[in-house]
């Protein structure tokens, strides 16, 4: 797909824009590149992004975590919106036209068409979804480096049976379509890796109400090496899978329209009836089982270590990586030396000083600040276990200079986290509540940050699971065994950006709710104004590095030892 062959397109069919997303077929966050339509367009890559491709010009939209980095990505080449401020109905309402487009049915959810299209019909502007769009385009990974695999027994935190059985006795149709492929690999304790850094099989799922085979539906005929899947399930490709619909003769079935896309709506629509399902698939997922947690709690102290490892290498001076993206690789390099590591859970942010303060900065090979001069750094990053994922974010300081601003803001990031540990929420809360908890207290020291303030965390799956999400306008409750993060940050343009990131598991009570940190990774004592600190924080800081240094004192030489108790523990 070339920019120019758009414009032709759009100029030859009077076509007043194409409105383009970043999804793949199954609406993932973090498909491969090479299924990224703006990626292929502008070598810009984010989790969510959006053009609007006009014949003259094009219009990009995305979230707070992006807007700075695509202002220095594209410079003056296009708008750029902030989604939370302008969306692209409201772009499109602004321009007084009567205006027609196009977007790709393949890679839009039935929900977010079906409420753009709403507010867009009022206004007389008209997107037609399009069944098969005007390029050559390939929608599936590489599926000859497929590597599928089941899930060990004693890792299992719920029988593929089971959870089966669960959602057929819910559903009020005749079937339901699963197509988010992170709740196909929970529910069937599969795992596969055609996508980067994922280990989602590229696959739906339907299950029906009668006593017939699910069917998996994909393209990738590997899965039928686990020998559950060959033994138990009907594999079909989307084709066949519509034509065994047609032929069974089904009339009402059920999906989320919030992952399934539009283009299987719109097929399967043309014979039965599809309604949005009422089964909650992301709440039974984001409900952690006591195995899960056990396994998870395992997997972070195999990933701490291999951070721990990493600081003190770095601080140390016992690696010297160049620049931003040397250091992510260093840091790649200690966790596979980790017990049933797999892969990263994403591509890791790195970034010194100003760099920093985009907030899903990458680095790359080629476009990479120097390590000389620098102050300090903000890396990012997480990891695919057997037994589970992991998400840290540690700022460390690599510099000699006196930070007094970059310290007094660290400070009250640390303090904030232990505010929220030690605070005890009533049982059902809803998720806005912690974020607001955390919000109001660093505003009173003017620290402010645009993005959530956290994410659920999925099981050897998507390092951002959808349940529980942390932020103003959640409303989701939380519950015994949930795990997400808790992140904070600070963000000034052109100067520094911080961030502190621990995963959390909440434990209720019959009227309590409280957040355990997993996360074993010690804070960075530089940047800490012990000015501000209370003999309760300096107290609570300790016992926590102290509690690090337990878990990891027989796997760490006298080296890692010497400087632990030096520099992480007698030194607060």
């Amino acid at each position: 797909m070339k920019p120019h062959l758009i414009k032709k397109f759009l100029k030859d069919k009077k076509i007043d824009f194409y409105l383009i997303t970043n999804n793949d077929l199954h609406l993932n966050e973090s498909p491969n590149l090479e299924l990224k339509d703006i990626y292929k367009l502008f070598k810009f890559d984010c989790t969510r992004g959006y053009i609007l491709f006009f014949l003259n010009k094009f219009i990009f939209f995305t979230d707070s975590r992006y807007t700075l980095a695509a202002k220095k990505f594209f410079k003056n080449n296009c708008e750029i919106y902030n989604l939370s401020e302008t969306t692209i109905a409201d772009y499109l309402i602004m321009q007084n036209n009567k205006l027609s487009g196009i977007l790709d049915s393949k890679i839009i959810s039935v929900k977010e068409f079906k409420e753009l299209n709403s507010k867009l019909e009022k206004n007389k502007i008209i997107i037609q979804p399009k069944l098969k769009i005007f390029f050559k385009k390939n929608y599936y990974p590489n599926f000859n480096i497929s590597y599928p695999l089941s899930m060990p027994k004693y890792l299992v935190p719920r029988m593929f049976y089971d959870n089966l059985k669960k959602i057929k006795n819910n559903i009020k149709t005749e079937g339901i379509l699963i197509w988010n492929n992170a709740q196909v690999a929970y529910l069937l304790n599969i795992r596969s890796f055609e996508l980067w850094n994922s280990t989602k099989p590229f696959a739906g799922l339907f299950i029906p109400k009668k006593n017939i085979k699910p069917i998996l539906i994909t393209s990738n005929f590997n899965l039928n090496k686990i020998s559950k899947i060959s033994n138990n399930f009907k594999i079909l490709r989307e084709d066949g899978f519509i034509k065994f619909l047609k032929l069974s003769k089904f009339k009402n079935i059920e999906s989320s329209y919030e992952f399934l896309n539009l283009n299987m709506y719109m097929r399967l629509s043309k014979f039965l009836n599809l309604s949005d399902t009422k089964i909650n698939i992301l709440k039974y997922l984001g409900r952690k089982t006591s195995k899960e947690i056990k396994n998870i709690e395992a997997c972070h102290i195999e990933d701490g270590l291999a951070v721990l490892k990493f600081i003190i290498d770095l601080k140390q001076k016992n690696i010297n990586p160049k620049n931003e993206y040397e250091v992510s690789e260093c840091l790649y390099n200690k966790r596979k030396e980790g017990i049933n590591f797999f892969r990263n859970s994403f591509d890791y942010i790195s970034a010194f000083d100003s760099n920093a303060a985009i907030i899903h900065y990458k680095p790359t090979p080629e476009k990479s600040l120097s390590f000389k001069n620098r102050n300090i750094l903000l890396i990012d990053s997480g990891a695919q276990y057997l037994e589970g994922t992991t998400d840290v974010t540690r700022v460390i300081k690599v510099g000699t200079k006196n930070l007094n601003r970059i310290k007094y803001t660290y400070t009250y990031l640390i303090k904030s986290l232990i505010k929220i540990e030690n605070k005890i929420f009533p049982k059902n809360t809803i998720s806005s509540e912690v974020d607001l908890f955390i919000r109001n207290y660093l505003s009173k020291y003017k620290i402010y940050y645009s993005h959530g303030t956290g994410h659920g965390v999925g099981n050897f799956g998507d390092v951002h699971e959808k349940y529980p999400i942390i932020a103003p306008r959640s409303k989701d409750i939380l519950t015994n065994n949930n795990l997400f993060s808790i992140e904070p940050g600070c963000y000034i343009e052109g100067k520094f950006g911080l961030r502190v990131e621990n995963l959390y598991v909440t434990k209720t009570s019959d009227k309590s709710l409280i957040l355990k940190n997993i996360t074993l990774v010690p804070y960075e004592l530089d940047l800490i104004d012990f000015k501000l600190i209370t003999n309760f924080e300096r107290k609570y800081i300790k016992q926590y590095h102290k509690k690090i240094y337990v878990n990891f004192q027989s796997r760490l030489s006298d080296e890692y030892r010497n400087y632990f108790l030096k520099n992480l523990i007698n030194k607060i």
